[in-house]
């Protein structure tokens, strides 16, 4: 007899199931935490922590490039586990410790890395709220094979054939930002020279900080060897919601500004 889900209620876990169901291959994901046992020990202490999440992660000062923190490892461990269960083993993670992960080029802990082949679509932080929707969403694209853009904006997105590094910021409570989220998701699935990856900028607010993102969504389009370097300058913004047939075009500017090497972010 399964046990009923601790995170989710019945209504979600259903919903959930149904998903999971039109999986037509299993999904496996890897999620990158700090310390694997401090993720299992912290599990307990975080459930009562949660009521204070905004202001419980403000004041970690967060050295990215040595991520020395995991608030949420915690709480991205139990999600895991959850997941696992609820899809039966459509959708399984590998836990992997921060050391052990160089290859994954994780930016941020915790970075849940979707199991696509290029391995080049990351969440970093815990996807609750908002975020929740797009997260369960990639799988489905990924297991599936299929993804929702029209063939205008995927042919747009399949052209770019230079490096590009696009980094979403997001809150949990942005009604916008999960519609962003997706659909650059499926841009990077259609084509693996886009990598993407999503910030949450509550739990992680270093590179926010640094672009001095004063509202969400904030899409920073970066060259692809400048990936380690936190807040490098952008080749291209897009401050606030903009429809994915804008967003793709703003990604083959990026690519025409890289390759005439014109890369200052400045308009």
């Amino acid at each position: 007899m399964l046990m009923p889900s601790q995170l989710f209620d019945e209504e979600t876990e259903q919903a959930l199931k149904e998903i999971f169901k039109t999986f037509s291959r299993p999904v496996k994901d890897y999620l990158v935490v700090l310390s694997l046992k401090e993720a299992m020990e912290h599990t307990h202490e975080h459930e009562h922590e949660h009521e204070h999440h905004h202001h419980h992660h403000a004041s970690f000062s967060l050295k990215p490039a040595v991520v020395e923190e995991c608030p949420t490892c915690g709480e991205a461990w139990m999600l895991a586990t959850e997941l696992s269960k609820i899809s039966s083993g459509a959708l399984s993670f590998e836990v992997v410790e921060k050391q052990n992960a160089k290859d994954l080029r994780p930016r941020y802990l915790p970075a849940f890395i979707y199991g696509s082949s290029g391995l080049n679509i990351r969440y970093y932080g815990l996807p609750s709220g908002q975020e929740f929707a797009p997260f369960i969403y990639v799988h489905q694209y990924i297991a599936t094979g299929e993804v929702k853009l029209s063939s205008k904006v995927k042919e747009v997105v399949e052209s770019v054939d230079t490096p590009l590094h696009v980094k979403i910021f997001v809150t949990p409570e942005c009604p916008y930002c999960p519609i962003v989220v997706d659909y650059f998701n499926q841009m990077a699935l259609v084509n693996k020279q886009i990598w993407v990856e999503t910030i949450e900028a509550i739990e992680l607010p270093y590179e926010a900080d640094l672009y001095g993102v004063q509202a969400v969504p904030y899409v920073t389009i970066n060259k692809m060897e400048d990936y380690d370097e936190y807040g490098a300058e952008p080749v291209e913004i897009i401050p606030g919601y903009v429809p994915p047939e804008q967003a793709s075009r703003v990604l083959a500017r990026a690519e025409r500004k890289i390759k005439r090497g014109d890369t200052s972010g400045k308009k």
